[in-house]
């Protein structure tokens, strides 16, 4: 496929989901202000919030456990969070999660979100200065999820929640617990009932009850994942109306990730990069009369992973170094069914693939030959391993890059110039 018809692909998308988000109703940027809890409606993960919080159904990096704890069986590699945000009348909200995957057991995340606000002073009626205090609201999360068949996952998050305004303080207990169904492999459905266990907070008299919210979500990814959509639509104990929820992600280069959504407080945007085992997040909340900025970075570690390095990144048929190995890491959540190891010229047509069944052999070596045993040309050649498992989901790891050289500079040997 060319590259002109990839973007014009993707242009073609955007334009789709430009259409969609100007029929969906944007409201006054009250949303779920006043009630109790909030707070806890802020959101996890710029990447989310770039989504316009549509997340419900994809729910697949480590803000599963606040967004859908049944997508928490779905991460495909141990993950930390470090989330901030600017708010409106300089607050400023936070969020620190930790994800860690347990083969064939499950996954188990840690989070915690704190909403701050600057210190006020009291006054009596009468406008007389008194102390001056400052309020502060905490969620601490802990969540489980895992698969109760290869296409059904589920997952609860307990939470402890307290709150602290003008010298008194308060402490509730609560409970989310959410469904992810895969009909398909590029196909995520997803049910959470946020506050299923609702909060009780008393400060000092007055007790506030956390509001249940039913959220249901469609997730579809298209084109190996370079394009992610998700609609969620909210309903909440507290108020009569359906709300919806857009969002998408496309990454029109490797590693670099765009977003954009809508829901009923605000237009969000955002962007990502990701390097090496770091992603850094930007998301903008564009609202009635301000803007909110949330940053977040992002460390990936361990977990399932398909990985493939070459040694040496640079060989030449004829040359010294006639041969490239190709190493291969291999942890996938189900049984691989299938495999296959593509090289790739720089016109992206295929020249040579290996195959199996079951899981792929430690190492592969490459010889830049062809069938006819004379070496290929010079220039670079695209790698990626793609696996099928035993869910029929396809799974690819990332490109890596390999040079043949076999036409040499005047005056350079074989060996130095592979030095």
């Amino acid at each position: 496929m060319s590259s002109m018809f990839r973007y014009f692909r993707i242009m073609c998308l955007l334009g789709c989901l430009g259409l969609g988000l100007g029929i969906l109703p944007l409201q006054a940027a009250d949303g779920d202000a006043g009630q109790p809890g909030s707070f806890l409606t802020y959101g996890a993960g710029a990447r989310a919030m770039g989504m316009g919080r549509a997340f419900a159904g994809l729910a697949d990096d480590a803000t599963a456990l606040y967004w859908n704890p049944g997508g928490l069986a779905n991460i495909p590699q141990n993950q930390i969070i470090l989330q901030h945000a600017t708010l409106v009348d300089q607050n400023s909200y936070d969020y620190v999660g930790y994800d860690h995957l347990f083969p064939y057991i499950g996954t188990l995340g840690f989070g915690m979100c704190m909403l701050n606000q600057p210190e006020a002073e009291e006054r009596d009626t009468y406008d007389v200065l008194g102390n001056s205090f400052k309020n502060q609201q905490m969620g601490f999360l802990l969540g489980f999820g895992s698969d109760i068949t290869p296409t059904l996952a589920a997952g609860g998050t307990l939470k402890v929640v307290n709150q602290t305004m003008m010298g008194s303080s308060g402490s509730g207990f609560g409970m989310d617990v959410g469904l992810m169904y895969h009909p398909w492999p590029q196909l995520n459905v997803g049910l959470v009932f946020q506050n299923l266990v609702a909060p009780e907070i008393t400060l000092k008299q007055d007790k506030e009850r956390y509001p249940m919210n039913m959220i249901f979500g469609v997730g579809a990814k298209f084109f190996g994942d370079q394009l992610k959509l998700d609609l969620d639509v909210s309903k909440s104990s507290e108020q009569g109306t359906l709300k919806p929820r857009l969002g998408m992600e496309i990454s029109p280069y490797h590693d670099v990730f765009l977003r954009a959504g809508l829901d009923d407080t605000e237009v969000g945007l955002g962007a990502g990069y990701r390097y090496s085992d770091f992603q850094l997040d930007y998301a903008l909340g564009l609202q009635t009369v301000e803007m909110m900025h949330k940053v977040a970075l992002s460390y990936y570690f361990g977990g399932f992973e398909l990985k493939v390095n070459a040694e040496p990144k640079a060989f030449s048929p004829v040359g010294v170094n006639k041969v490239t190995v190709f190493k291969i890491r291999c942890q996938t959540k189900f049984e691989i069914r299938l495999w296959d190891l593509e090289i790739r010229n720089e016109a992206n047509s295929l020249v040579k693939k290996h195959s199996g069944e079951g899981f792929p052999p430690n190492h592969i070596v490459w010889d830049g030959l062809l069938d006819n045993m004379n070496p290929m040309p010079d220039g670079r050649y695209k790698v990626v391993l793609i696996v099928e498992d035993s869910s029929g989901q396809i799974k690819r790891s990332s490109e890596i890059f390999v040079d043949i050289q076999s036409i040499l500079p005047l005056g350079v040997s074989p060996v130095e110039m592979q030095e």
